[in-house]
């Protein structure tokens, strides 16, 4: 029997469906049950020396606490959509977010605030508030208050129930710091018999990194998104049998990101760096700052939830809850665009690392 040629190609794409099959399951399961959930977050920072973004004490996020509402209609039914609230610490609205499923085809959309306040350190200060004899320091923006903000969007398809993929567009405005390239030399004026710094000139006092309090970072990539809870609903509700153990949450987007930088920064830099001259004996008018934009080709944004979960029915009802640590680790690698001109130059970093973790309990009822 004359066997017949099978294309590499075709070899292949077989054998990544199959993996792909097996990682992602094509069958889907649905609650035929609303669903509600509360839960309570306590956030906090954390990252490496390199990743640092702001000086310590300059400055604060309005909300670190957060309680977050869920409604979700039957998703046994045709279309459903789910409802969420991040409430902050004032029980106001941080964040709206909706899924809507229209026969197992998702569309994520999400809306919030990123509000806080700059305040005044040794090493940060506000424009026209420099040290003249300070060597190194970082200019906060003229206004003392930010009013950030952030939208997600997203469209996929829903996998085993809790798991869904796709593709999605992350936009966040909120405050980033920036490098300043003002050719300062750090042996500068400085007398090694002494151990003093004792002769400053109008440049080497310029601020040597910048906070651009409207900064614009713009993911597009591969969106994945696992609620651990629900699935472990949906399966009480198969099998009315008790489930009980750990669980992993993930939504996370990776693809390549973009930095703008917002206009007032260049306006704080050129006000700062004339207070600056004019203090040094050297009045006139304030240096250019020219911020570069920047592209990141790797880029990870992602919230995470692990931790220990159990789930049960109650006569017609369902109950479940959950406990762990909650958070987010963002990673970007951002190289600049090198907007030049005269004057000085700033970019954003070209690495970054953030991360926030708290600890979390979740309650929920299906009925």
């Amino acid at each position: 029997m004359k066997r017949k040629h099978i294309p590499a190609s075709r070899i292949g794409l077989g054998i990544a469906t199959t993996m792909i099959g097996a990682l992602v399951p094509l069958s889907s399961h649905a609650l035929d049950k609303q669903f509600v959930s509360f839960k309570q977050t306590q956030i906090t920072p954390f990252g490496d020396e390199d990743s640092v973004v702001f000086p310590g004490d300059s400055v604060t996020f309005d909300s670190t606490t957060f309680t977050e509402l869920t409604y979700s209609s039957p998703t046994s039914k045709k279309f459903s959509v789910e409802i969420s609230a991040l409430l902050d610490a004032e029980k106001e609205i941080d964040q709206l977010k909706a899924i809507f499923n229209w026969g197992g085809i998702m569309l994520v959309t999400s809306q919030g605030s990123i509000k806080g306040r700059f305040s005044e350190t040794d090493e940060a200060r506000f424009p026209g508030n420099q040290d003249p004899d300070d060597l190194f320091q970082t200019l906060l923006p003229e206004d003392p208050e930010f009013d950030g903000k952030s939208q997600f969007l997203a469209v996929g398809v829903q996998r085993y129930g809790d798991r869904y993929v796709g593709i999605g567009y992350e936009k966040n405005v909120f405050p980033v710091i920036l490098d300043v390239d003002t050719n300062q030399n750090s042996e500068f004026g400085f007398n090694p018999r002494t151990g003093e710094f004792e002769n400053h000139n109008d440049e080497g006092n310029y601020p040597y990194r910048a906070i651009d309090a409207e900064g614009t970072i713009e993911t597009l990539g591969l969106w994945l998104r696992v609620d651990s809870l629900k699935n472990s609903f949906d399966k009480v509700a198969r099998t009315g049998k008790r489930d009980v153990g750990l669980f992993l949450d993930l939504d996370m987007l990776l693809g390549f990101s973009t930095y703008t930088p917002g206009d007032q920064v260049e306006t704080d830099y050129e006000n700062a760096t004339q207070q600056v001259a004019a203090d040094t004996g050297n009045p006139g008018e304030g240096t250019a700052l020219n911020v570069s934009g920047a592209t990141s080709l790797f880029s990870i944004s992602s919230t995470y939830g692990v931790g220990f979960q159990a789930v049960a029915p109650v006569a017609d009802y369902i109950i479940g809850a959950s406990l762990g640590v909650e958070g987010t680790i963002n990673t970007y690698a951002f190289e600049s665009d090198y907007d030049t001109g005269p004057g000085v130059e700033a970019e954003y970093g070209s690495e970054s690392f953030y991360a926030t973790y708290g600890i979390f309990f979740r309650v929920a009822g299906a009925f």
